[in-house]
């Protein structure tokens, strides 16, 4: 099935609800959903009987490769790409034509509207983005491909952990081990961060060693074109607590009871998520659990949700970020073929913090996990015994 055939279908089939002639589409993953082209610099045209590609001639030859059914556009170097796509635009002979307004920045549709001054532009929000939120199964494929690169991935990683290895060191490792085992790249800058810093959601880098701390958040994902997001927690393989060595990572908190914690949220999320079920309910029944969780050692007086500071989630795919949105304030409902991110979290100030992060698919009566990274502690692990470190 040429999948790829039918979103244009789709799409053409929606200048006429827009009473439009064409669709202008500049936003590169929404140009990669339409067309299959996998560079960028590129826009699509829709036009009721014609599918344009406007690039330049370093994409030349990848486009007709990539793109054997489109009717190819190569500028010149004399002329920019919307200078080109203005003139199909007029050639075409479309009164009106539709742009991304959530998109296309203001200086360039005031320049649309100089280059073809018999048009008018008419800014749609959100049309392409609408048709990727239910993934077809060539992209649940390609999905889950990135998940398994960001599996073998993690395994070279923590395989290779040194107790003197710099949180910047991780990173660069953890990005060289996601080209290795078959990514494009990151899908972005791996977030590694030891101890307390754990604390920090977007953690940057820094020269604090593993042996430093207790405990290792690790966020990374890969970028096939089509991308994943994964998180884990884990102890540190070289400190099992926190040491006096250690002033900044604060004792008196226990790792496996947050760990649980968390867990025990992405379950109560993974246990809600179906078709028809509000993407905000999902969001609230892990701040349920937070909220009626108690900690036997650690802060007291507080709700544990007030240690979760961001979305339960957010879709995935061509984008690392895109809809449908997880949060107490969306509008989205679930439906069978959406791919999203679940990453319940406790980030405790002075003491680190505990994300675990999955991408799952939307089925007809439930929900999938796309990767089997081990999401359980390891069986036999010692609780803490932790005493307050004046």
């Amino acid at each position: 099935m040429n999948y790829i055939q039918q979103r244009r279908q789709t799409l053409t089939q929606s200048l006429k609800k827009h009473g439009v002639d064409a669709f202008l589409v500049t936003a590169v993953p929404n140009v990669t959903y339409l067309t299959g082209f996998t560079g960028d610099s590129s826009y699509y045209i829709a036009t009721h009987r014609h599918n344009y590609i406007v690039s330049d001639a370093r994409y030349e030859e990848q486009i007709r490769e990539e793109c054997t059914e489109l009717e190819v556009i190569i500028r010149g170097h004399d002329k920019t790409t919307l200078e080109a796509a203005a003139e199909v635009l007029n050639k075409s002979g479309a009164k009106n034509v539709a742009v991304e307004g959530n998109r296309i920045t203001v200086g360039e549709l005031e320049q649309l509207k100089s280059l073809s001054p018999r048009i008018t532009f008419v800014p749609i929000n959100g049309e392409v983005e609408s048709m990727r939120l239910i993934k077809d199964p060539s992209e649940v494929e390609q999905i889950r491909a990135a998940v398994r690169i960001a599996e073998r991935a993690f395994q070279m990683f923590t395989a290779t952990l040194r107790e003197t290895d710099t949180e910047k060191e991780m990173v660069d490792a953890l990005d060289g081990y996601i080209r290795r085992a078959g990514g494009r790249a990151p899908a972005f800058q791996p977030i590694v961060a030891v101890g307390e810093r754990g604390a920090l959601p977007h953690a940057p880098p820094t020269n604090k060693q593993l042996g430093e701390g207790s405990k290792l958040v690790i966020d990374w994902g890969v970028d096939l074109i089509y991308k994943c997001d994964l998180t884990r927690t884990i102890r540190s393989p070289f400190t099992t607590m926190p040491m006096r060595k250690n002033k900044y990572e604060r004792v008196g908190v226990n790792f496996e009871e947050v760990y649980n914690i968390v867990l025990s949220a992405q379950n109560a999320a993974l246990a809600m998520i179906k078709p028809g079920v509000k993407a905000k309910d999902v969001d609230a029944a892990v701040r349920k659990v937070f909220d009626s969780a108690k900690l036997r050692r650690g802060p007291k007086d507080v709700k544990l949700s007030d240690f979760f500071t961001h979305g339960l989630g957010h879709g995935i795919g061509l984008e690392l970020h895109e809809a449908p949105r997880i949060r107490a304030n969306s509008n989205d409902v679930l439906d069978s073929g959406m791919v999203i991110s679940i990453e319940p979290a406790l980030y405790i100030p002075g003491w680190g913090g505990v994300r675990i992060e999955d991408n799952v698919l939307v089925t007809h009566n439930g929900c999938t996990l796309l990767s089997s990274v081990a999401r359980q502690l390891p069986a036999g692990v010692e609780q803490e015994t932790e005493e307050a470190v004046e």
